[in-house]
């Protein structure tokens, strides 16, 4: 089946309505696939040269967000953005992938599979260019269009320098919520995303925290809501202690370091590692609780 390339002014009724209060919105954009119709979309973008780890959480949170009916937006490129796009289309989801060319073109090279499964819908292939552009400048303007067609943002690996912190710049102008995954002091290639946290970006330590404050109309999917999960390995004395202080009711970090005698800083710090592995969920802010099955 032929895919049918559109191409959309501000004149247009089917030009989205995120982009008409962007500064500078694009004069046209041409897409293929799906409408850029969604209640909810946030963009999921990162580091090029991911870890291992980091790809495969960011694909896990685009699933979970496509399963959600959440519109997953990303870039394109490889690494974080790729996962992200594979994440949502392998949960049947939607993704919205943002070009840094002209349709004439592909970039990265042996990105055509993806960008053409994802322009055979449901998910939609955007270009926010002339047909036949192509240079580096372009890949620091598609940040502000999509971002300006998200909801929320959220960085999973951001190294220094790094496309993901124009991104996150972007969210920063146009008010739209950051959040970065923390990572620990030690791991290289996370610089950017230390930097934006110090910053006050806040920490995503649990996707269905982070589906809990999408709006009260999007339902946290029972795989994510009530799977048992175990930690990557033995815990260590803090986190033993830790979990030991939590029960299935949610308690206060401070509540937790005095039941525990650790600081509060040392509390932060296994409650953060403990909600990354998923053995523990924030639920509201600044609350944890065991997840159901640990």
């Amino acid at each position: 089946m032929a895919v049918t390339l559109i191409h959309l002014t501000p004149l247009d009724p089917r030009y989205p309505a995120r982009l008409r209060s962007l500064p500078d919105a694009p004069a046209s954009i041409s897409i293929m696939g799906g409408s850029l119709d969604s209640s909810v979309a946030v963009a999921v973008v990162g580091s090029r040269e991911a870890t291992p780890d980091a790809c495969r959480f960011a694909g896990d949170l685009a699933a979970s967000l496509g399963r959600a009916g959440i519109a997953v937006v990303s870039g394109g490129a490889a690494g974080i953005d790729r996962a992200a796009h594979e994440g949502a289309l392998g949960a049947g989801g939607r993704t919205w992938a943002i070009a840094g060319t002209g349709h004439e073109h592909c970039f990265p090279p042996g990105h055509e599979g993806l960008f053409g499964a994802i322009g055979r819908g449901p998910g939609t292939m955007v270009w926010p260019f002339a047909p036949a552009f192509q240079a580096r400048g372009g890949f620091v303007y598609r940040n502000r269009v999509l971002v300006a067609l998200s909801d929320a943002v959220v960085i999973v690996q951001a190294g220094f320098p790094s496309g993901a912190l124009h991104a996150a710049s972007w969210a920063t102008r146009l008010r739209k919520p950051l959040w970065v995954v923390p990572a620990a002091p030690w791991m290289e290639g996370f610089d950017g995303s230390r930097q934006l946290l110090e910053a006050g970006a806040r920490p995503l330590v649990s996707i269905e925290g982070l589906l809990r404050t999408l709006g009260p109309g999007i339902a946290v999917p029972p795989s994510i809501r009530e799977a048992p999960r175990a930690a990557a390995g033995p815990l260590s004395g803090a986190a033993a202690a830790v979990l030991a202080a939590l029960s299935s009711s949610a308690s206060h970090a401070d509540v937790v370091a005095a039941r525990t005698g650790l600081t509060a800083q040392a509390t932060a710090a296994t409650l953060l590692t403990l909600a990354l592995q998923d053995v523990v969920v924030e639920d509201p802010p600044g609350f944890f609780r065991r997840r159901s099955g640990v």
